[in-house]
């Protein structure tokens, strides 16, 4: 789910960008879209501890029920 979101945003903030002049937003778009990138990254490694820790089943089914495996 993550990745769709930033995904999105991304496309979103991409589209913004190419239809606007001034050079000062286009940087703050720029630096917001990195930082999607930045933060899409984090998560994936995030994600990659979680499922390679050894968790017991109850913390385990709740990570599941809160969307973080």
């Amino acid at each position: 789910m993550p990745s769709l979101v930033c995904d999105t945003a991304q496309t979103m903030l991409a589209s913004v960008q190419e239809e606007i002049e001034d050079d000062d937003l286009i940087f703050k778009l720029r630096t917001a879209r990195q930082l999607i990138i930045a933060c899409k990254d984090q998560h994936a490694e995030y994600q990659q501890a979680l499922e390679s820790a050894d968790l017991d089943d109850e913390i385990e089914t709740r990570l599941e029920e809160l969307g973080y495996l």
